[in-house]
């Protein structure tokens, strides 16, 4: 999350957008929100981007922004954040166990209990896993 912030940070300073350094932050907490943060964070600069009477082309600079970040975030949430995942080994989830908890907290929460199943999934085995678990029980 903060790699992408950073890098949104550097793509909207290098298009001359104001206060780029609010809109990479912004975006990096958005990331926490799974599926629409990022989009409402692309959003976000919009008016400041059109409404900028120094920007020569302000559409253009829009168009730039808004491409620009769908390749980061395409980027980022294919190659870069799956190959992170992927390496660490202790927190792989098996496939099964993922389906069921989109199950369970789908028919718990509706959509949005699919949507934060797999993070609630991912925090209960950082729990298990955790020094607090004696390590007779972790196994």
């Amino acid at each position: 999350c903060l790699g992408y912030g950073l890098c949104v940070g550097t793509l909207l300073y290098t298009l001359s957008v104001d206060l780029a350094v609010v809109f990479g932050m912004i975006t990096m907490v958005f990331n926490y929100i799974p599926e629409v943060g990022p989009f409402i964070a692309m959003v976000l600069p919009t008016p400041l981007i059109l409404l900028d009477s120094r920007l020569q082309h302000p559409w253009a600079t829009l168009m730039g922004a808004a491409l620009g970040q769908l390749c980061l975030k395409f980027a980022w949430g294919n190659v870069v954040e799956v190959t992170l995942i992927d390496r660490d080994v202790q927190m792989r989830m098996h496939p099964v166990c993922i389906l069921l908890s989109v199950a369970f907290f789908g028919s718990l929460w509706g959509p949005t209990g699919m949507l934060l199943s797999v993070p609630f999934m991912a925090l209960v085995k950082l729990a298990l896993l955790g020094e607090s678990v004696p390590e007779a029980y972790r196994d």
